[in-house]
């Protein structure tokens, strides 16, 4: 049985990750949120969901075509500048439908976004103005004060140029923290700081919090990327050259000697994004396009007409389950039903039937966990015909022969899966670790107990504790896997 060693794990997550082709002039894309599996609901039932409109950004121009059904309002954080979409529904006292469905269409441009920076060219702030006032303050979660200050301090030395400054605290967090994809521990830049490792929005605040602390204008901003998921970078604002990206946590990865890549993988892949081999410093004023920017800064305020008070998210990406706090709010429905936003590029969502099979097949983990094995089969099918090479559908077919006892078909489904391709790096980091695990169940299943355990050892051993991987090996390390019931 292949084994998958921690460095094939991060290979396998660089090269996904940059697999985004290059953007045309003008793209289209739309952004949707279901509620699915609507089976009953209380007399005030309610739901409210927030997402941020694709942002309007000095790399990227959007137009919003259309936005169904009308929203309660589009709230604007007057410090962000983020227009934040607030969707409600109320069955009230017609018949329940089995799914809501809410989206918006947009058309965006994305600009090329590099920055040659002159040390020498570089002028002074103006510190009076409002842009400096608030990029240059502490937020929640972005303190500039006590060990952060000090470290800051202590990494630029004697430098006085803002922009060397910005490089030598851009190459300290490139050098000095452990990319953990899943992210680790606390989310705010002084755990950053103590843990030495984190996520690219962790990656991100520590960075902002750096710079913050000496007088450098920072942001964080948030990008979807168009192959899926999330991701995170940094702006810095310097005088006479505006904002500026930086970014790294993709500088540390991308590194021939961390990335574990071979020189012509990593020479392929740089070529097709345009980016330097070798030139970590390239994420410090360039960025590659596949992305469509959603969210610029932290802490975005808004004031919700529907709850009647001011919500502060300190994180907000798409989907709403991955916000800080999670940007929806859904009582008094049945417990098992199933929501969750994802966008949609390239391809004309037609009809809520259209719709209705994305929702199947972008959220079918979530139809799992409340148990409904069968519109899982369904979202394993209807995937299979689509993407039979991938991962996340073998994934959840193995899951499916789990359910029904059919424990060797269950067994190939994930082995499957483990040399399948993947549109997103999250697919990959599941088939690495989770599946491990749940191969693990198949032989505790069958009794074969010495391979459930090199499965569950394999998991410990990579160390990556993706969604509770390593946490769920070893409780079956020391105990065997049951079927629920027993």
């Amino acid at each position: 049985m292949k084994v998958i060693s921690k460095r094939g794990l991060f290979v396998t997550f660089m090269v996904l990750f940059l697999c985004t082709g290059a953007l045309a002039d003008v793209q289209e894309g739309s952004f949707w949120y279901a509620l699915d599996n609507l089976t009953s609901a209380e007399k005030d039932a309610q739901a409210i969901i927030w997402v941020t409109l694709p942002a309007q950004w000095h790399g990227q121009d959007v137009e919003i075509t259309s936005i169904v059904p009308e929203p309660v309002a589009i709230l604007e954080d007057q410090v962000t500048g983020n227009r934040v979409i607030e969707w409600v529904y109320r069955p009230g006292e017609d018949s329940l439908p089995m799914n809501r469905f809410f989206h918006f269409d947009f058309t965006w441009q994305q600009k090329a976004v590099a920055v040659d920076v002159d040390p020498a060219k570089i002028k002074g702030y103006d510190r009076d103005s409002a842009e400096y006032a608030q990029y240059t303050r502490p937020e929640i979660w972005i303190q500039t004060d006590g060990r952060i200050l000090d470290v800051a301090r202590n990494i630029i030395g004697s430098e006085k140029n803002p922009w060397l400054q910005t490089r030598a605290l851009f190459v300290w967090c490139m050098e000095n923290l452990t990319a953990v994809p899943s992210g680790s521990g606390d989310k705010d830049a002084i755990s950053t700081l103590a843990t030495r490792k984190g996520d690219c929005g962790q990656f991100g605040r520590l960075m902002v919090a750096f710079c913050r602390s000496i007088g450098i204008p920072a942001r964080t901003v948030t990008n979807a990327w168009l192959s899926g998921g999330t991701h995170v970078f940094v702006e810095v604002m310097m005088p006479g050259y505006g904002w500026v990206p930086s970014d790294s946590f993709l500088a540390q990865m991308l590194q021939p000697e961390r990335a574990g890549l071979s020189q012509e993988e990593l020479q392929s892949f740089m070529d097709e994004k345009g980016v330097p081999l070798g030139d970590p410093y390239w994420f410090l004023g360039n960025l590659f396009s596949g992305r469509v920017i959603t969210a610029v800064g932290n802490n975005i305020t808004i004031d919700s007409p529907t709850l009647g008070k001011k919500i502060t998210f300190q994180s907000m990406r798409p989907g709403g389950d991955r916000s800080h706090p999670k940007a929806f709010s859904i009582d008094g429905f049945n417990r098992d039903l199933i929501h969750g936003g994802f966008f949609v590029f390239g391809e004309k969502v037609e009809s809520e039937e259209d719709a209705h099979m994305l929702t199947h097949m972008r959220l079918a983990n979530s139809y799992f966990n409340v148990g409904l094995y069968d519109v899982g089969e369904e979202c394993c099918l209807q995937s299979l015909n689509q993407y039979s090479d991938g991962v996340q559908p073998w994934i959840n077919m193995g899951k499916v022969y789990m359910h029904k006892g059919q424990y060797y078909k269950a067994e190939a489904a994930f082995l499957r899966a483990l040399r399948g391709a993947a549109a997103r790096p999250k697919e990959k980091l599941e088939a690495m670790v989770w599946t491990h695990n749940y191969l693990g169940n198949c032989y505790d299943l069958l009794n074969h107990r010495d391979m459930a355990l090199e499965q569950y050892q394999l998991v410990v051993d990579m160390g990556n504790n993706y969604r509770g991987a390593v946490e769920y090996a070893r409780k079956y390390l020391e105990k065997p896997f049951q079927k629920e019931g027993k």
